[in-house]
């Protein structure tokens, strides 16, 4: 057993109270054309944790990432790597979602990124996947050219907590190109080794 039922409470408190901040905070532009926050899904004890971009549509209508055709195409993937959604957490850069989903701007990544400190200081996962060059910047603190760079596995620290993590791109692309849904694919199988490898 990873930890004791008093400790996940206390990381599920943790979250719970970090949350509510998160649904009152105005400290970007972001706020005034949000229709949910959109925190964060899973169990807050997961040794593997997701961490993606911004919301979408959908995920701002409804308040959980990962909601429409690109959480179908996760879920998808996640099986490829042996992995169930209910075994995952899954969290955002941005909490709000920017408008036409454009990408977020470095003053909206600035104004959310102690959310996403907190939520991986918190949980402590062993593995976290980024989807997309824009988490994957915020957690290396570089640029990544992920045609360069999908499915590199590297050491990273990020808000105080190490673990390893995993780079590929997001499931949106997939929708858009056959070569691209075809690297996601190879990428999330080999995830499924570096998950039995961690083991």
């Amino acid at each position: 057993m990873r930890a004791t039922s008093n400790s996940h409470n206390a990381v599920r408190e943790t979250l719970r109270k970090l949350e509510a901040k998160a649904k009152v905070c105005q400290r970007c532009r972001l706020h005034k054309t949000r229709t949910n926050v959109v925190f964060g899904d899973g169990p807050p004890t997961a040794e593997v944790m997701i961490v993606s971009e911004a919301p979408g549509f959908w995920e701002d209508q409804r308040g959980v990432p990962f909601v429409g055709a690109s959480g179908k195409n996760l879920n998808a993937l996640l099986l490829e790597a042996g992995l169930r959604r209910e075994e995952v957490y899954i969290a955002n850069t941005l909490k709000c979602r920017p408008p036409g989903n454009r990408d977020p701007l470095p003053d909206e990544i600035e104004a959310c990124r102690s959310f996403l400190e907190e939520q991986i200081s918190t949980i402590k996962p062993k593995l976290v996947i980024a989807l997309g060059r824009i988490s994957a910047k915020e957690l290396l603190g570089r640029h990544v050219v992920m045609g360069r760079e999908h499915g590199a596995l590297l050491d990273c620290t990020y808000a105080g907590a190490s673990f390893k993590l995993f780079l590929t791109y997001h499931p949106a692309a997939a929708l858009y190109g056959a070569e691209t849904k075809q690297r996601l694919q190879a990428d999330f199988r080999k995830l499924g080794s570096v998950l039995k490898s961690l083991t």
